[in-house]
């Protein structure tokens, strides 16, 4: 059986690569037989990660060539899974959607076995958008998304809801390994981390925000590449922001002082400033831990997943930064810019530890943190039987949801 899989960006984000090693560990499962193809501009590299075959492509190709190419192997698969992460959504820009209806109608019709896979539906604001998301979950067989906010998202959109089925994220599914001797001397090269590092730390994993305009024409990224090109200020730099970046700075030296740790920042998207920002944390930490950085982007999926299941606590402001800790038992908190982080810790019953990015800018973001922190890590055994207890009955939602798929 040949199976083509439309993953989202395993070239440089490192939370769909955690969303991509669940659903080829469902597929395995389900199909063992079977022959899988992913996309990545980085083959070699993923074929050694992942132990399946690569087709050389950027996952957003323009390139109508690559179009070409991937509907001729669409039309020679059995089934094509297009998943993970929330790509049906127009409240960072409207161009990617447009992009992602008009690829998968197009490969609908070259291969009608299509299955959703785990998407996220993410805040859309206008009538056309919400017509072309409901047209394109359409085009699929069956449509899995990672939870009931999104489902009835598309069920009011119109989306037939036959079709349309509530589970949770695959990135729950792998089951880390503690840090093995390889990875420790791997990260003691490459990283300057050794093993005394790795028996107390935090991990955070920040992102930028406050800085860029919502619901714009074109991807954020691609705007500032064009600016750079064009000789322009890329940034956008906004009171707001400035404000957010020195409270975060603040906040990251204050949890190796109050809890006596190291610090670990986990950049998760290599290309969207996630690095950038770390290194302005690096710079501005004043604790008295340790403070290091996964600058390098040479870890694999399990391997990262692996250093975080070692981690004290996780301070998440992307999703999958707090999915992979929670799926590793790590007690977690996050801080979330869309809902998507709120309806997983939903759906773990941790909604406690989950708080709007928004509170950074308010006067009592300190204590509102800390007092957060605290009750984690004072009642941290406690969160890990929790956590681990909603982390198993999640992995049975996501294979129960699988099951559905009769290709």
């Amino acid at each position: 059986m040949k199976i083509l899989l439309i993953n989202s960006d395993l070239a440089k984000n490192r939370g769909d690569r955690a969303i991509a090693e669940g659903n080829i560990e469902l597929i395995r499962e389900r199909f063992p037989n079977s022959r899988i193809l992913g996309i990545s501009q980085y083959p070699e590299r993923d074929e050694a990660w992942y132990g399946i075959k690569f087709l050389d492509m950027d996952f957003q190709s323009l390139n109508p060539l690559d179009l070409l190419r991937l509907a001729r192997i669409a039309r020679q698969s059995d089934a094509v899974f297009w998943g993970g992460g929330e790509i049906l959504k127009d409240y960072t820009n409207k161009m990617a959607l447009w992009y992602w209806c008009l690829k998968i109608a197009i490969i609908s019709l070259f291969n009608p076995n299509i299955y959703g896979a785990y998407q996220g539906i993410g805040p859309t604001r206008s009538i056309s958008s919400k017509r072309l998301i409901r047209f394109v979950v359409g085009r699929c067989r069956l449509f899995i998304v990672r939870d009931e906010e999104s489902r009835r998202k598309l069920i009011d959109w119109g989306a037939p809801g036959d079709r349309v089925i509530a589970s949770s994220d695959p990135a729950v599914l792998p089951i880390p390994r503690r840090p093995d001797v390889h990875l420790v001397r791997k990260l003691e090269a490459q990283f300057e981390i050794d093993p005394e590092f790795l028996e107390n730390f935090v991990c955070v994993a920040p992102r930028e925000w406050f800085h860029y305009k919502q619901s714009g024409l074109i991807p954020f990224k691609y705007k500032k590449k064009l600016l750079t090109a064009l000789g322009r200020d890329s940034s956008r730099r906004t009171e707001e922001f400035d404000t957010y970046v020195r409270r975060v700075v603040e906040l990251v030296s204050q949890i190796a002082e109050r809890y006596g740790t190291n610090v670990l920042l986990v950049p998760m998207h290599m290309e969207e400033g996630d690095t950038e920002l770390c290194r302005r944390i690096a710079d501005g930490f004043s604790g008295t831990g340790v403070m290091k950085v996964l600058e390098r982007d040479i870890l694999s999926a399990a391997e990262l997943r692996s250093v975080i299941s070692a981690a004290r606590m996780m301070v998440g402001f992307r999703l999958h930064s707090n999915i992979i800790g929670v799926s590793s038992g790590v007690p977690s908190l996050n801080i979330y810019y869309v809902d998507k982080g709120r309806v997983f810790f939903d759906q773990i019953g941790q909604e406690a530890f989950a708080i709007p990015i928004e509170f950074l800018l308010d006067d009592d973001y300190y204590e509102r943190f800390f007092a957060l922190l605290d009750s984690l890590d004072r009642d941290s055994r406690r969160v890990r039987r929790e956590i681990e207890g909603s982390t198993d009955r999640l992995r049975d939602s996501v294979r129960k949801a699988f099951g559905r798929v009769d290709a």
